[in-house]
């Protein structure tokens, strides 16, 4: 699963240097907007597909069912999207129908969406197979399009069309063994009575994708949302490891223990420890290869993926309360099993911070847009902004663990991942000072970038292995799973 992401990771980058090299800042703030557009448009899905995949985890079948609730509820979905993309486009003044061509990727995400919920709970290791198809034929299609036949944004749309529908096509195609003729009115009806618990969630993942579109519509620039963009897209490799928690909620629900969380934190904290305290180094060269205006807003990246580090840590204290929580195991539920159920509780507290987190943006922007002209101050405040309402959101969810659960985080190892990570961060940050000035073009920029990240790859696997008697047992089960094979 981290290796589908990371080569996720490192073919999405490409795909991003395609577009963010050929797209100006103000296209590049519109295609971000438009991808909170199709997010606000899932949310008739995302109310019930928390609800599928419990089920699919424990091996019903609910294929035929899930996907007729799906076709029910596509008109919502299609309409949430053209009032939002038609509103916003009179707001910052850009071509309407352009933005309402954005149809063409919501469209096929639903059926990836039904996909992901069904194989999250049933089979989390096919996402992995799934993204690695989606990435690499994304960076096919768009070199053709975007880059070879210069389509633009139009390039971009189809592009991502194309790529969704073989993702989510092979998500459906491995979902076949919970195909059932017939659709079951029960399970329908279990999963709309989930849907009121699950709108807290939903509408706080919203709330989540909302903080974009403020920066856009309230400052009226998509220019400002294209930097955020930026900075954001560059900070993702931070977190990729975050993947390895995806089997660890259905693992947790089949009767999992304290060494299954135990092996996915270790797993993810020796990936992730590394990539932040490199990122910390080359971020503002990983955002001069995705356009050199960009580079300046490599302060607002490093707290992004510091932000994402602190949010994945806090997702194993909420892993850990859905994951030991039993109270859907029946058919039949009532909504006062809902409303005392944990997962409740983490809804709740997610809707309250991020709705203060967006309250405290919108604040700042109103204020700050007749005060604050310089587009990288602004969106570095607004990144220190969301990576205090994280810190805050993991602590809770992890004290919260540590009270309603058997289940605690093992940091026995987190020394040594810091101690090879700063090695590294300081070997390379000195090679990195001897290079000098990089070449404003991305295919020149990009290879001593690359060579720095191979060396400060073997640096920390290097140190890790003389000083962790860990990480050198992992290798040596690493290799044995190898020889099987």
């Amino acid at each position: 699963m981290f290796a589908a992401n990371l080569i996720g990771y490192l073919t999405g980058f490409l795909f991003t240097v395609f577009i963010t090299r050929r797209l100006s800042e103000e296209e590049f703030g519109v295609w971000a907007l438009i991808g909170s557009y199709i997010t606000y448009s899932l949310m008739p899905f995302n109310l019930v597909s928390t609800w599928i995949s419990r089920d699919a985890a424990r091996g019903k079948k609910i294929l035929s069912s899930a996907a007729a609730l799906f076709a029910l509820l596509t008109p919502i979905s299609l309409i949430i999207y053209f009032s939002t993309a038609f509103w916003s486009a009179a707001v910052i003044n850009y071509d309407p129908w352009t933005m309402a061509l954005g149809i063409i990727i919501l469209i096929p995400y639903i059926l990836l969406s039904l996909g992901k919920a069904i194989q999250s709970g049933y089979a989390p290791q096919n996402l992995g197979i799934a993204r690695i198809l989606f990435e690499v034929s994304k960076v096919v299609i768009a070199f053709y399009l975007v880059v070879i036949l210069k389509s633009g944004l139009i390039g971009v749309f189809i592009t991502m069309a194309l790529a969704y529908s073989l993702q989510g096509t092979l998500l459906l195609y491995n979902s076949r063994p919970l195909f059932q003729k017939g659709v079951s009115k029960d399970l329908i009806l279990k999963w709309l009575k989930g849907m009121p618990i699950n709108a807290v969630l939903v509408l706080s993942n919203v709330l989540t994708a909302t903080d974009i579109v403020l920066i856009g519509l309230i400052t009226g620039e998509a220019v400002v949302a294209g930097y955020w963009q930026a900075a954001l897209v560059s900070s993702v490799l931070v977190t990729s490891s975050s993947v390895l928690t995806t089997g660890l909620g259905p693992r947790l629900l089949s009767g999992g223990s304290q060494k299954d969380l135990d092996k996915a934190f270790s797993f993810s904290m020796l990936l992730v420890t590394p990539l932040l305290f490199g990122f910390l180094i080359l971020s503002k060269d990983i955002l001069w290869i995705l356009r050199p205006t960009y580079s300046g807003a490599w302060i607002a990246a490093c707290l992004l993926a510091l932000r994402g580090t602190i949010k994945l840590v806090g997702n194993f204290g909420a892993i850990a309360l859905s994951g030991t929580d039993r109270f859907d195991q029946d058919e039949k539920i009532s909504m006062k099993d809902y409303l005392a159920s944990r997962i409740f509780l983490l809804n709740k507290i997610n809707l309250i911070l991020t709705s203060l987190y967006i309250v405290s943006v919108a604040i700042y922007l109103f204020i700050a847009k007749n005060l604050v002209s310089d587009i990288i101050e602004l969106i570095t405040s607004i990144a220190v902004i969301s990576l205090v309402f994280r810190v805050v959101d993991a602590l809770i969810k992890l004290e919260l663990m540590k009270r309603l659960t058997e289940l605690r985080l093992n940091l026995k190892n987190m020394r040594d991942y810091i101690t090879a990570s700063t090695i590294m961060a300081i070997i390379v940050y000195i090679l990195r000072m001897q290079i000098g000035k990089l070449s404003a073009r991305a295919i020149e920029a990009a290879p001593p970038i690359i060579m720095l990240v191979i060396i400060g790859a073997a640096t920390y696997i290097s140190i890790l292995y003389l000083i962790s008697r860990q990480f050198r047992s992992l290798l040596k089960d690493i290799h044995v799973f190898l020889l099987k094979y």
